[in-house]
C-alpha cells in the first residue's frame, strides 16, 4: 500500500513500428470469392430494380426510366469492382509476439491490431463462395462485443486452422501474464 502511483511519459519515437512486421497477403483466389459475391449482389439488385419499374403501376416503364435506373445500376457494379481489384492487395494480416494485425481499404484505409490477451476466442467461417474456392475466414472476437473485432478472409483451411491454434494458445499464454 506504500506505492507511489507514477504515470512516466511515453516517447513515441521509441515505440516499435509496425512497419517492421512481416505481413502476409491473403490467397488471391479470394479475389474471385470477393468478384463473385458483389455479382450476385448486383444481379440481385439489377433484377429488383426491373421488377420495381415493370410491375409498379406508378412508375413509367419507358426507356428512359429503365435506362437511368440499370445504368446506375451498371455503374455502381462496375465501381464496385475497380475498388475490389484494387483494394485487394491492400488485404494483409502479421503476427507479432504479442498481437495480430490485419489492413484493408482503398479509399478508407484500416489497420486493426489486437493483442492477443483480449481475445476471448477465435472461430472459422466459411460462406458458400469461399466452399467453391476452400477458402476460410478466421474471426476474432474481444470481450465486450457479439459480433467479431477482426475477419482475416481468404485463407486455405490449413493456414486457418494453424492461425487459430496459434492465436488461441498465445490468448491461453499471454493471458496469463497480467
Amino acid at each position: 500500500m506504500n506505492e507511489t502511483f507514477q504515470n512516466l511519459s511515453v516517447n513515441p519515437n521509441d515505440l516499435p513500428s509496425v512497419k517492421e512486421a512481416d505481413f502476409n497477403h491473403i490467397e488471391k483466389g479470394y479475389l474471385k470469392v470477393s468478384l463473385i459475391s458483389g455479382a450476385v449482389f448486383f444481379l440481385l439488385l439489377l433484377i429488383g430494380g426491373f421488377c420495381l419499374i415493370f410491375f409498379n403501376d406508378d412508375i413509367e416503364g419507358s426507356v428512359k426510366v429503365y435506362s437511368i435506373v440499370l445504368g446506375s445500376i451498371i455503374l455502381l457494379w462496375g465501381l464496385n469492382i475497380l475498388v475490389t481489384v484494387k483494394a485487394f492487395p491492400k488485404k494483409q494480416y502479421a503476427l507479432r509476439e504479442r498481437d495480430i494485425i490485419y489492413t484493408k481499404g482503398l479509399l478508407w484505409w484500416e489497420r486493426t491490431s489486437i493483442p492477443f490477451n483480449r481475445i476471448q476466442h477465435a472461430e472459422l467461417k466459411q460462406g458458400p463462395v469461399d466452399r467453391m474456392f476452400k477458402l476460410h475466414s478466421l474471426k476474432i472476437f474481444t470481450a465486450g462485443g457479439q459480433s467479431s473485432d477482426l475477419v482475416i478472409p481468404g485463407l486455405r483451411e490449413d493456414t486457418a486452422s494453424r492461425l487459430k491454434e496459434f492465436v488461441l494458445g498465445k490468448t491461453a499464454i499471454d493471458g496469463n501474464d497480467d
